[in-house]
């Protein structure tokens, strides 16, 4: 199956929710693509911080229940992840671990997509070097999005190079013929 994804697909417009996870900070993003060519409209960004002191299980049930909220209210046809670094603290990487559990269980329970990208990966795709910094990959979302500015928080920045890395993604999988009724990558 080859050829342009609006003539494959049936699913414009489509929404991409990007999640940028943390315990203490999660990004979200969802942004909205009309088409395959035309800029993509941001329908929100914000972050959900949780407080250090709250329970590890009041901490992801809060976090669970955000997303829960934006999902319904949001739609989105697609819920793209950023998988973890791993660096040198465990706890920290664990914790994230965690966090982006619950966003692929809120989108399989939702019925949803689920995909999770490498923090390299979006990087090449968004800014077109993996070894971008923030800055750098927050100046390019702005340059490929219907938006005139993103919220200060780079957590948000992220989701939303996320949702566009998850977009590119899929438009290659709708191109190849790769597409599945749900996970497509998990």
């Amino acid at each position: 199956m080859s050829g342009d994804p609006q003539t494959v697909s049936s699913e414009w417009p489509m929404r991409i929710m990007g999640i940028d996870p943390g315990l203490s900070v999660t990004g979200y993003s969802i942004l909205e693509f009309l088409s395959s060519t035309d800029k993509p409209n941001l329908l929100t960004a914000d972050k959900i911080t949780t407080d250090s002191k709250t329970p590890l299980g009041a901490r992801l049930g809060e976090i669970h229940q955000v997303l829960e909220l934006v999902i319904k209210e949001f739609a989105p046809t697609e819920i793209a992840v950023e998988s973890q670094f791993l660096g040198k603290n465990v706890k920290s990487a664990m914790s994230v671990s965690q966090v982006k559990a619950i966003s692929l269980l809120a989108a399989f329970q939702n019925g949803l997509r689920g995909r999770e990208i490498s923090p390299r990966e979006v990087k090449e795709i968004v800014a077109g070097w993996g070894g971008a910094d923030k800055e750098q990959v927050r100046a390019m979302v702005l340059a490929q999005i219907n938006a005139v500015s993103l919220p200060a928080s780079l957590d948000i920045s992220d989701a939303t190079a996320i949702c566009l890395a998850a977009f590119s993604l899929r438009r290659f999988d709708i191109l190849m013929g790769m597409e599945t009724s749900h996970d497509s990558s998990i």
